[in-house]
Order: C-alpha cells, then structure tokens, then sequence
C-alpha cells in the first residue's frame, strides 16, 4: 500500500479561483485558435498557448499562497502506479472509439475535421507528436488534474474527479466527442486522487494520445492496407485490453492509500455564490460551441450561401491534364479516365474521356440469398460498360457554364448532349436513337459529370454550401433538374495510385422520384485543389 501524511496545512485551491482561470484559460484558448491559420504555426502556437496557460495556474496557485508542489502532489508515486496506469490506456481508447462511433449514429453526425489536424511532412509530423505526446499531458496534467481538480476536492476527492473530468471534456468544445472524452477524463482524475502524484497520470495521458497520433501520421504517410491493418490490430488489442483497464483502475484503489484531507468549510456571503458565476459563462460558450457544431453537422442547410462562389486557381492558366483509374464493386479496377483543361482567352475548356467496363462485384465471402448486397455501404454490386466524352466551357470570371457537348454510349442506348454557347439560350438539347428532348437551363446549374472538375474552384471552408440546379441524365436519356444541396463537409484522408492526400469533401445531394442521391468528391486542400477522387454513387475515380 502506498501511503502519505497527512500534510500539515489543507493546500485546496478555492473555487472561485480555479474557476476564473478555467474562464479566463477558455477565452485565450479561443482567440489562440482563431488568431493561427497556418498549420506548422498553428501547433507551434498551440504549445505556446498550453504551455502558457499551466504557467497560468501555477502563478494563480502563488496568488493564494498555496504550496505548488503539494497543490499538484508534485511526488514520486512508485512504480507500481505508473504500470498500472499504462495498463488502462489501449483499453480506454478503444472504449472512446466505440463511444464516439455510438454517438456518431444517435446524433446522425461526425464532427467536421479540419484539414491543419494533418501534418504534410516529417517536421509537421514531428511537432504533432511533440504537441500532442509531450506537451498537451505535461500541461493539461497541471491545468485540470493539478489545479482545478484539486480546487473541486475540497467537497470531496469523487466530486473532484467527477467535476474536473467533466470540465476537462467540456473544455475541448466538442459535443459529438465529449461522450467519448468522459471515461479517460475519470481515469486521469482518478488515478491522479489514488497515486497522489500527478505523474502516473501524465503517463496514461501520452499513452493515449499516442494511439490516436500514431494512428493519423501513420495513415498520412502509408498505404490504406497498413492504416486499415493498424486501425484493426489496435482495435482488437484494445478490446483485449480493456479488462486488463479495468483490473489496472482495480488495482490502484486496492494498492493506494491517498492522505485523507478532510472537507472545507461551506463559504459564507457573496463566496458562497460568487464560484459559480465562471462555470455559468463557461457552459454559455460550450452551448454555443455545441449549438454551432449540430447545426455544421446536422443542419448544414441552415449556412447555406444564396449562391457558390467559385474563383479560378491561378495553375488554370496554362493546360493541365488529369488521369483517373476507375474502380468498382470490392476496389475492383473497372475503367479508366482521362481529362484536359486548356485556357482560351474568355474562356476553360475541358475535355474528358471515360472507358468503363462492365463489371459484377467479386466478393471474399458467399452471399447470403436473403441479403441484397447493393445495400451494403462502399459496394456497388454491378455496373454496365459505358464509354463518354464530354467538352465543357466554361466562363473564365467566374466558371458560369457557356456550352456542353458530350456523347454517352451504355447498355446499347446512345445519347448525344448539346448545350450552345450563349447568355441568352439556355437550353440542353439530349438525342437518342429513338427520342429527342429540350429543356430550358437556370442559371447557374451544375451537371452530373462535369461539376467534380468545376468545384475544384470553391473557396473551401468547413460547412461552406449552397442549394444549386443540378442536370441528370437517365440511362433511358431523359433530362431531370433537380434542387441539389452543395457541402463542403470537412476534410478527409484519401489514398490513390497517384499518392496519399489531405483533402476537402465536397457532397453533392438531391432527390428524384423519391430516392435520394448523395454524390461526393474529395479535392487536395493544396492550390490548385485538383480532384483526387469522385464517387458518382456506382463507380469511384482516382486520381492516377
């Protein structure tokens, strides 16, 4: 049993005081975020704010004339702790997988990722895990487990673990993640109470994040295989894990025996409120912060802009050519596809050819008769061979389309697109074998096919979007123009023959005869953002 005395003064930081410096630590942690734009800067600056702010609750520890190393149980724990503490933290991860992946599905949203979480070479690389394995466990450790927590343990040390593990969830600003932040926040406070040192939690800390770390620069760097090998190995690990967490948490309460510190006082006058006042405006901003964030994830339609603005990236200027290899069924190589752009003097033209084969899902395992496979997420059980051409104008201000010609022969049916260049003839002109059908264009409208290319030119911003007129041609060759909702979801890792990329998603969504279509593309978040992959709801195009 490890022991320790009773000190012989009660060193409790007071509420009101740790509660000001949560304040006051939020609102630089906030303009800290919105003052780095850069993504090296950004970490680097994010050290710099962590750091800064530990030094914060140390000089408001000095302010109350409290011990600092008392205050933070500033102590060697014994060994024991520490191998109890790394015991928990495969198992506690896999458990914030499962918990976060249950309120992906409740709440029918994944928080948006932005693109500067990525590291783009070996020194990004570096300092993320510099920033999240060294620095964040060293400084949160003091901030929420060495001063508020100990501030909250004047009640009791389970009101301080429970409270300071929720403050310390809360105060990532994250609603979708904030279930799965809670059980590593408990065990950090608890093992932080039960070892009576704030060291064995520091450890746990940065074995947690180096899960996470690990598993995003190893998926930036490697192949989709040796990502998805290390995601499942992790995750089987983790579960065989996770009793041995539970027998490590077991194992502190049984073998601990942290000094008893009796409880303070109730404070008296304007004290005994006056606490409370910081942890109100704290939760006013985290509603905001979780208001805003469904709204993003859920209710994307509620920021939608009246119109997309799409600015030309300035590479345009000179020809650029773009081959994709065309995959379906189980990543089954299906086609292939080729397209070029050249600048004219008003205008962009581009040209792009398709060969796809036909092809029938060539699955690993034997289907079971009842199941019908096309429900299946990622799968597209059958596609028939098509060959397309398309020849695209656009205006060079600003991207409106000026003319559409292509030629799509597939499944025995020919169909032959025209749409003239002019401001004020708007009409699409579609012919097959045995029919021919007009219709009048709005501004402004999108065609399936041809819009990938032509957003490459959006201003990409997380939850930048708009309702637009989109053109779909059926395989009978009858035009619909439906009401599409354009997203610009967060970003993504995309792996292709041509690399691995950190990239924007863009979703493309609409309805027709009842049935709704969500297309989606993925553009490098490198000027000139050129498409990587295209997934047109039957078949995938890479970036080759």
């Amino acid at each position: 049993m490890i022991s320790e005395s009773i000190p012989s003064r009660h060193e409790a930081p007071s509420l009101l005081a740790a509660n000001l410096y949560l304040l006051l630590g939020l609102l630089v942690l906030i303009g800290g975020s919105y003052a780095t734009e850069k993504f090296n800067t950004r970490y680097v600056a994010g050290m710099v704010i962590e750091c800064l702010l530990a030094l914060g609750a140390l000089l408001f520890q000095r302010l109350e004339k409290l011990s600092i190393r008392e205050t933070l149980r500033w102590r060697w724990p014994g060994w024991l702790p520490f191998a109890l503490s790394a015991g928990m933290a495969c198992g506690l991860w896999v458990g914030g997988i499962i918990l976060s992946l249950t309120a992906t599905v409740i709440l029918g949203y994944s928080t948006p990722i932005a693109p500067t979480l990525f590291p783009r070479n070996a020194l990004e690389a570096v300092l993320l895990v510099l920033s999240t394995v060294v620095v964040a466990p060293v400084c949160e450790e003091i901030m929420f487990r060495g001063y508020v927590q100990r501030a909250y343990e004047r009640r009791s040390p389970w009101a301080g673990v429970m409270l300071g593990g929720i403050i310390f969830a809360l105060y990532h600003l994250r609603f979708q993640g904030l279930f799965a932040l809670l059980p590593v926040a408990f065990a950090l406070g608890f093992v932080a109470w039960r070892s009576d040192s704030l060291f064995p939690g520091m450890l746990l800390h940065a074995a947690y994040n180096s899960i996470a770390t690990g598993v995003l620069i190893v998926g930036r760097f490697s192949s989709a295989l040796v990502a998805g090998g290390l995601v499942m190995a992790l995750l089987c690990l983790g579960l065989l894990m996770a009793p041995v967490a539970l027998a490590a948490l077991l194992g502190l309460w049984r073998t601990t025996n942290p000094p008893v510190r009796p409880a303070l006082p109730r404070l008296n006058g304007w004290r005994r409120w006056a606490w409370s006042v910081p942890i109100i405006i704290m939760l006013g901003i985290y509603g905001f912060a979780a208001v805003w964030e469904i709204i993003e994830g859920r209710f994307p339609k509620v920021l939608a802009q009246e119109e997309l603005t799409l600015e030309p990236p300035t590479a345009w200027d000179s020809a650029l050519s773009w081959n994709y290899v065309i995959r379906g069924g189980v990543n089954q190589t299906v086609g292939a596809a080729t397209c070029d752009l050249k600048p004219a003097t008003d205008t962009f033209i581009l040209d792009c050819q398709v060969r796809q084969e036909a092809f029938e899902a060539e699955l690993p395992f034997k289907v079971p008769a009842d199941l019908d496979i096309s429900t299946l997420p990622g799968l597209s059980p059958r596609g028939e061979a098509i060959t397309a051409t398309q020849h695209v104008v656009w205006r060079k201000a600003d991207l409106a389309l000026q003319a559409l010609t292509g030629r799509r022969e597939s499944g025995g049916v020919t169909l032959t697109l025209t749409h003239p260049v002019s401001d004020t003839d708007r009409r699409l002109r579609v012919e097959s074998a045995s029919d021919s059908e007009t219709v009048t264009l709005p501004p402004g409208v999108l065609f399936d096919g041809e819009w990938p290319w032509r957003l490459s030119a959006l201003p990409f911003a997380v939850a930048y979007g708009s309702t637009q007129s989109l053109v779909v041609i059926n395989k009978d060759g009858t035009p619909d123009i439906v009401e599409a909702f354009v997203l610009v979801t967060g970003s993504d890792l995309v792996w292709t023959p041509a690399g691995n990329f950190v990239t924007w998603k863009v979703t493309v969504t609409y309805t027709l005869d009842g049935e709704e279509t969500t297309q989606a593309a993925w553009y490098d978040v490198e000027p000139p953002h050129t498409l990587v992959r295209y997934d047109n709801g039957e078949v995938s195009y890479l970036l080759k």
